[in-house]
């Protein structure tokens, strides 16, 4: 008999990014749902309120190192792009259960979760499906919809007050993204290392859409000392 434990386990990703290595995202794949998960701390101190934030970009002239947001942020998944009475401009639309997407519906953001996963324990008689077991903020790309020009989706990590509650990467427990396909089949993940200490703004990965229209996953693994705002400001100039 084969168990509900037997059919997640063959969920496990076969792909274990370290910084710098890419996974190929087949060409038949149109559809991607990527996460970060990391686990509560141990302690009393205040949870760690990890947020991701994922960024259409285009490559002007093919150069990657001046990347630019793609029509001027219409395709950043980012609180600080969602339409709202504080931000009639926003690009984005929120919707009732507080996710929020583009207008085309090509990417779309789980609504913020403030708690991280902790320790979650699945019954065999539970089954609850790929997400449940973990997924605390996770975005969604339908890879068919996005517009051409798109080159580059950039994802990014960051605490939420770090300053005040004295956090950073360094202190977060078993941090990682995945990439999942629209079966909940985990393709790849990338696991966050204590290298980041000190940190609570990170490039995580990247999405390189390659010449034959395929996409590939990179794991960047690029912390800074900017803030969210300053990384915005980046892609804008």
């Amino acid at each position: 008999m084969v168990t509900n434990r037997d059919r997640r386990a063959k969920l496990v990703a076969t792909f274990n990014l370290t910084k710098g290595q890419s996974f190929r995202i087949k060409k038949d794949i149109q559809l991607v749902h990527s996460g970060l998960v990391w686990d509560s701390p141990d302690d009393s101190g205040p949870p760690f309120d990890l947020d991701v934030h994922c960024f259409a970009l285009i490559h002007p002239g093919g150069d990657r190192a001046h990347a630019r947001l793609y029509n001027f942020g219409s395709h950043a998944l980012c609180y600080a792009f969602v339409r709202g009475p504080g931000n009639l401009d926003g690009s984005l639309n929120k919707r009732p259960d507080g996710s929020f997407e583009t207008d085309d519906g090509s990417m779309w953001h789980q609504r913020d979760d403030r708690t991280g996963r902790g320790s979650v324990t699945v019954d065999d008689d539970n089954d609850a499906g790929h997400h449940d077991e973990g997924f605390r903020e996770e975005f969604k790309i339908i890879l068919a919809k996005l517009p051409s020009e798109i080159a580059e989706l950039a994802v990014w990590a960051t605490i939420h007050d770090a300053g005040r509650k004295n956090q950073d990467f360094g202190k977060v427990k078993n941090a990682y993204i995945e990439v999942c396909d629209m079966a909940d089949v985990e393709l790849c993940r990338y696991q966050l290392t204590q290298e980041f200490a000190g940190k609570a703004t990170i490039q995580v990965a990247s999405f390189l859409k390659q010449t034959d229209g395929s996409w590939e996953f990179q794991a960047v693994g690029n912390a800074t000392s900017a803030d969210l705002g300053e990384v915005i400001e980046t892609y804008l100039r």
